[in-house]
């Protein structure tokens, strides 16, 4: 298959988040008009994107420095959300489920947390409208001391928004390295049991395959985002099998964050083998200066399976959090 053919294809993308979807290029043009103080020896022109394996996960993240000085207001969110959906127009992914951490808008913008999930609702749900692609969004808590207080946060915004039916899901990530407060998982599991609100974790990015389990145990993941460590563990690999948990698989980002190293396969080649359930998306597409399209061919690459790429679509939508999209 070539590039052509894949990016012809239509698609779902259920791993992206907001601020790396953007394109780089209006993110520049936003910290410049905006007079936007810099972290000391940030290069915008060489530190916004990631194309060669980093040798840490800090050095991965160096992008998000600037990343987190944006938006510093509605309108300024309105021109990154119209940039993410044209970049997803260009791949023709007909639905999306965006991520993306209200709570640091919140801060950023010195607004209420209802506030600022409004402000993303309203320009995601916009944008949708506009460019004819469903869309969901993810709420994104991260992993530390705060996480009970952040996930509270959140779903007291969402409460008092009326349960917006665009909000499908909590995301938990960040550092795995990281413990957080005990009752975590189990908030998680309340707001999935109360709000009806799907679950995806990011785990076993960094080789933890406890985190795994955690996030299937302990957190009520319907999905697992990069989950690479899985293929370490036929128990593991069967548990997510067993109970229809989907990997969020991110083939160009495992590789820039070594999550799989360039000497070894990639384990979605194990996922295949052991019939785990995945599908393949983007992570931060416009920061690896890549596409969800790039993905599928490195997917191929790998695997060399046409057939898998045909079926991706449905089982997009088989696995998407969409409420009332496609049968779910």
């Amino acid at each position: 298959m070539n590039r052509n053919e894949i990016q012809l294809m239509e698609k779902g993308e259920l791993h992206v988040h907001l601020n790396g979807l953007v394109s780089t290029d209006v993110i520049r043009s936003l910290l410049v008009r905006d007079r936007t103080d810099l972290p000391s020896g940030f290069d915008l022109e060489r530190d916004l994107n990631i194309s060669l394996p980093a040798d840490s996960l800090a050095s991965y993240l160096k992008p998000w420095q600037v990343l987190r000085l944006i938006p510093k207001s509605k309108s300024c969110l309105g021109l990154i959300v119209e940039s993410a959906f044209l970049n997803l127009k260009s791949q023709n992914i007909k639905f999306v489920e965006i991520r993306n951490s209200v709570i640091y808008l919140a801060l950023l913008n010195n607004i209420s947390v209802d506030e600022a999930l409004y402000w993303i609702v309203s320009e995601i749900e916009d944008a949708s409208e506009r460019h004819k692609i469903n869309a969901g969004l993810i709420l994104t808590v991260s992993r530390g001391d705060y996480a009970p207080e952040h996930l509270r946060s959140l779903l007291g915004a969402y409460e008092k928004l009326g349960r917006p039916s665009t909000v499908v899901g909590l995301d938990f990530a960040g550092n795995e390295e990281i413990s957080s407060p005990t009752e975590t998982g189990s908030l998680f599991l309340h707001a999935k049991d109360k709000y009806e609100l799907k679950v995806t974790i990011h785990a076993g990015e960094t080789g933890r395959i406890e985190n795994i389990i955690s996030a299937v145990n302990e957190f009520g993941a319907d999905r697992i985002g990069h989950g690479t460590a899985a293929s370490k563990s036929v128990e593991v690999m069967e548990l997510l099998k067993d109970r229809g948990i989907c990997i969020e698989v991110c083939p160009i980002s495992n590789r820039l964050t070594n999550a799989v190293n360039g000497s070894e396969l990639h384990p979605v080649i194990d996922f295949i083998d052991n019939n785990v359930p995945f599908v393949i998306c983007s992570d931060n597409p416009s920061i690896h200066s890549s596409s969800l399209t790039e993905d599928y061919l490195e997917f191929y690459r790998v695997t060399n399976s046409s057939q898998h790429l045909r079926d991706m679509y449905s089982n997009q939508k088989k696995y998407c959090f969409i409420k009332g999209l496609y049968g779910n």
